[in-house]
């Protein structure tokens, strides 16, 4: 009886696996990879929305495509992409969602929720920002691949692997912005038409649903210490001059997030431990001594804090919680914390940031 139970078992696993496309149903899809959302440049009520697809007719003239259409929703720009195509389209396989930067400052959630009402669009859309219209960046072949919306796929999940910027999908972007006490953060993208390059390396930070400020390289790298997203990477600083760096390969770490109220003030706790291996150090020193590397620790750990702080004072500044702070006051405070209101409540809080980096191996010197 158990024989004949797993033979069963195994029928129904493989029997979905006997049915494939043949040539002619394949030549009947149209695979949307990207889709870019822009204000529209004739109506600007209206919404310039662009989708980007490979080709898969052979003696088609070229190996990818795009289609814009103007239209007040997505809803609406998904029928007229049906209208002007003889191919059924599916967007089971799109991987990036671009907003022009205006789009993304007027307000986001509408699309995502048209996004979310139908189950066609998958949950793991790679999100982003570009400093300029998303149209642009669709339309153009990023050298070494053909799409551009599977370079930045890839290249977003890169920077995210080396801390170089945040990984944001459907489901993080939605989940964030119904959630009380953290705003959205998404990867901006630079791009660079004359050099036809991109950039991934910055964020745009979100007030609930709007695009509220760019972060530069440097300030993304210390959000995403906050964050305690803190993977790999390389990280560079000067050391006592202008004319010493000091570099260290980022090897992991985590961050630990402390609330507590003292006669009505709201203080934030908030400890980071980084590992790192020693990668570059110029002046002329003993590396290999343990009293001197207890004195690098210490002094990236300062810099660092210094830095850090900063970060935290843009986001106070800016009323926005990129980082979740509100997340642990909602949860340890529940009687302060005040959904309505916490951008004010952040700007008032006290913080205290504490980091530890550790060399854990300082290389090979000769």
């Amino acid at each position: 009886m158990k024989q004949i139970s797993k033979l069963i078992l195994i029928f129904l696993l493989v029997l979905p696996l006997t049915s494939c496309w043949d040539d002619k149903e394949l030549e009947d899809l149209l695979l949307v990879l990207g889709i870019g959302v822009d204000v529209g440049i004739e109506n600007p009520d209206e919404y310039e929305v662009t989708i980007e697809f490979p080709t898969i007719i052979t003696d088609a003239p070229k190996e990818k495509h795009e289609i814009s259409v103007n239209a007040k929703s997505l809803n609406e720009a998904k029928k007229k992409f049906q209208s002007k195509v003889y191919r059924h389209i599916n967007y089971g396989n799109t991987r990036v969602l671009i907003f022009g930067s205006e789009v993304a400052k007027e307000g986001v959630i509408k699309h995502i929720d048209c996004l979310l009402r139908e189950p066609i669009f998958p949950g793991t859309i790679r999100f982003a920002v570009a400093n300029v219209r998303a149209s642009d960046i669709l339309k153009t072949q990023p050298f070494p691949t053909l799409l551009s919306s599977n370079f930045l796929f890839r290249a977003i999940q890169q920077t995210n692997e080396r801390t170089q910027t945040t990984f944001t999908t459907l489901r993080k972007f939605h989940h964030e912005y119904y959630t009380n006490g953290i705003d959205p953060v998404l990867p901006y993208i630079t791009f660079e038409p004359n050099k036809n390059t991109f950039d991934v390396g910055s964020v745009a930070l979100f007030k609930e649903d709007k695009l509220v400020k760019v972060l530069d390289q440097q300030y993304t790298l210390y959000l995403m210490f906050l964050k305690g997203e803190i993977n790999r990477g390389f990280y560079q600083t000067t050391y006592k001059n202008e004319n010493n760096y000091l570099s260290i390969n980022l090897k992991g770490g985590n961050s630990k997030i402390d609330t507590e109220l003292v006669d009505s003030t709201l203080y934030i706790n908030e400890k980071i431990n980084i590992k790192a291996d020693l990668a570059e150090f110029t002046p002329q020193k003993n590396v290999f001594d343990k009293a001197f590397i207890e004195e690098l620790q210490t002094y990236l750990s300062n810099h660092l804090k210094e830095r850090l702080t900063e970060t935290v004072e843009i986001l106070q500044e800016l009323k926005t919680d990129s980082v979740g702070y509100g997340l642990y006051v909602r949860a340890k405070n529940p009687e302060y914390f005040d959904k309505d209101n916490w951008g004010e409540q952040l700007a008032k809080a006290k913080f205290n940031i504490e980091v530890n980096v550790e060399i854990r191996t300082v290389g090979i010197t000769f």
